[in-house]
């Protein structure tokens, strides 16, 4: 019988979750969504744009599988949330075409990071305030420089081998391509917001460049630091910024791959 192929586009609080992989005794979004499709006869394998970290959100996150039924996109909707923590929200579905994957058709993958000093309390959960003690100890700082930190993380756009600034141990092909770096700033609170775009990411790659752009908007490194590390293809040792604050916020495909439903 003929496998087709589906889509679901999904949104999530990552503080209810320790990840998107599946980890034995541990609530992650893969295991809530295997859950939730197992009464539809869904039980192969899942696909996923961007494998999240433990208390990582999204707010436009892609997963993908197979199966022998016909589903309706609105039933399967409505099944995927009712079976799902409300830390969960499947926002589309949509059929795909036969050599769709989730993580190899996507073109781009974009991630917002946020910093404040200290935040908004509409917004605090999800986001790296300042001054931490266990990051910076004993700094009483304000916001980091905003341009300092855009200096910083200039030299990091373009194709690099970015195992530096990656998890040790758990990568194989290193190089990405990183086609756009913004540091933006609140006009009304103690505010800024990272995001990059780029094909790929490597596991804690995002984390690992904002902890060293908001080290160097702190003055407590050189500019150059990424640069210096990328050149000399050595390994990052400083403040990895932590993973609440991080939000995938969108995935993007060839253009009309997907029609959401």
């Amino acid at each position: 019988m003929e496998r087709r192929r589906y889509a679901l586009r999904l949104a999530y609080d990552g503080r209810a979750f320790r990840g998107f992989q599946r980890q034995t005794g541990l609530p992650t979004v893969q295991e809530a969504l295997e859950k939730a499709l197992r009464p539809l006869g869904v039980t192969g394998p899942l696909q996923v744009a961007a494998r999240t970290d433990a208390g990582v959100s999204a707010l436009d996150q892609v997963v993908g599988f197979q199966a022998r039924l016909d589903l309706d996109l609105e039933a399967l909707r409505r099944a995927v949330n009712a079976g799902t923590p409300e830390a969960l929200l499947c926002l589309a579905a949509a059929r795909a075409p036969p050599h769709f994957h989730a993580r190899a058709t996507a073109e781009r993958r974009r991630y917002v990071y946020l910093v404040g000093a200290p935040p908004p309390p509409e917004v605090a959960p999800w986001c790296w305030t300042l001054p931490d003690e266990r990051a910076f100890p004993g700094l009483s700082c304000a916001l980091p420089d905003a341009a300092l930190m855009r200096e910083a993380l200039s030299h990091a756009v373009g194709e690099h081998d970015f195992l530096g600034f990656a998890r040790p141990g758990d990568q194989r092909g290193s190089v990405r391509t990183l086609t756009s770096v913004e540091v933006i700033e609140s006009t009304s609170a103690p505010l800024l917001a990272v995001a990059m775009e780029g094909r790929g990411f490597l596991r804690a790659m995002v984390r690992n460049l904002v902890g060293t752009a908001v080290a160097a908007g702190l003055g407590l490194v050189p500019t150059t630091v990424i640069r210096d590390l990328l050149v000399k293809r050595e390994r990052y040792r400083g403040v990895r910024a932590p993973g609440w604050a991080l939000t995938l916020v969108g995935v993007s495909y060839p253009p009309g791959t997907l029609d959401w439903r």
